[in-house]
């Protein structure tokens, strides 16, 4: 069990007493709680949400605030579009005293570090950062990095960023993306629209193949052993499918004490298992250290049709 501040958590449109609720059972773990710019113009990575009591969370909230401005592409280029963005940053944190931005365009981050020194930074895992020869392009302008999903299951890539990296490593614990989907820049811009109903584009591929979904990207409470020595900090995502209070506060309290779960009681997304399937520790790790040469190799395939027939 960690003890520390080490967890950023999402907004969920609840009255405040819901957070105090959350402060009183967790504030040892819960550094900081993030949000979206709310601004025309500019998404955040996700659906729009309910703000029906953001006011009254930012006014009374017990934890430290972090704001998104990660879309997976700005609608604009960042000379345009980089004054109103930073001038809303500028007038949040003049009120509340934002404790860090998570951004998706490095041109963008420049001109926020320049503007705003004292906000730290994060990349976004929109970002798509695996290599440490991208490293080149952020060292330095980011404090904090969240790798890209597509290394999640892949710790000697996560080793190689942990040592190159100058600031803190940060990994999303139950993101139910694929690695390395063909489809994910093309959902990621839908959901950052205004679409009633974001599509899920690997829904076909998942219905013809479900057993990728045991190659997402998801950890789970009982695994988190297995990176001790590659995170700084954790987060967990959720503005969509944790909605549900109870359901946000179980989820929540499973990842800080490694209670065990199974895939689909984690809160991720739509590329997730949806069976109530056991993940025991020696296939977990087989498939951390496996080659990931999906293509040809049958492990997570045989593993998901075993459990599927024996639960028909």
């Amino acid at each position: 069990m960690i003890s520390e501040k080490i967890w950023t958590i999402p907004y969920i449109d609840q009255p405040i007493s819901f957070w105090q609720e959350l402060a009183d059972k967790f504030d040892n773990y819960i550094d900081e709680v993030y949000f979206p710019l709310h601004l025309d113009g500019v998404a955040s990575g996700r659906p729009v949400q309910p703000i029906q009591h953001l006011d009254e969370f930012l006014k009374n909230a017990p934890f430290q605030l972090s704001i998104l401005v990660n879309p997976i592409i700005l609608s604009r280029p960042v000379e345009e579009i980089s004054g109103t963005i930073i001038e809303k940053i500028k007038e949040l944190n003049g009120e509340f005293n934002i404790h860090s931005v998570t951004v998706a365009n490095v041109a963008l981050a420049e001109k926020i570090k320049e503007s705003i020194p004292e906000i730290r930074l994060t990349a976004s895992v929109l970002m798509d950062i695996f290599s440490p020869n991208q490293l080149a392009m952020i060292n330095g302008i980011f404090d904090i990095l969240v790798p890209s999903s597509r290394i999640v299951r892949n710790l000697p890539a996560l080793s190689s960023l942990k040592k190159s990296f100058k600031g803190s490593i940060k990994i999303i614990v139950n993101e139910g993306c694929l690695p390395n989907c063909v489809f994910r820049t093309q959902h990621f811009y839908e959901m950052g629209t205004k679409l009633a109903y974001p599509k899920s584009l690997c829904n076909e591929i998942l219905e013809k193949k479900p057993w990728l979904s045991l190659t997402g990207s998801w950890i789970l409470p009982q695994h988190l052993h297995f990176y001790h020595a590659i995170y700084d900090k954790l987060k967990l995502a959720g503005r969509v499918t944790l909605q549900n209070p109870d359901y946000y506060q179980e989820v929540f309290d499973a990842y800080i004490f490694r209670k065990k779960r199974f895939p689909n009681k984690i809160g991720g997304g739509p590329a997730s298992v949806k069976m109530p399937m056991p993940i025991k520790d020696e296939f977990f790790r087989q498939i951390l250290y496996c080659n990931k040469e999906c293509y040809r190799c049958t492990i997570c395939q045989e593993k998901y049709e075993e459990f599927r027939k024996s639960h028909r």
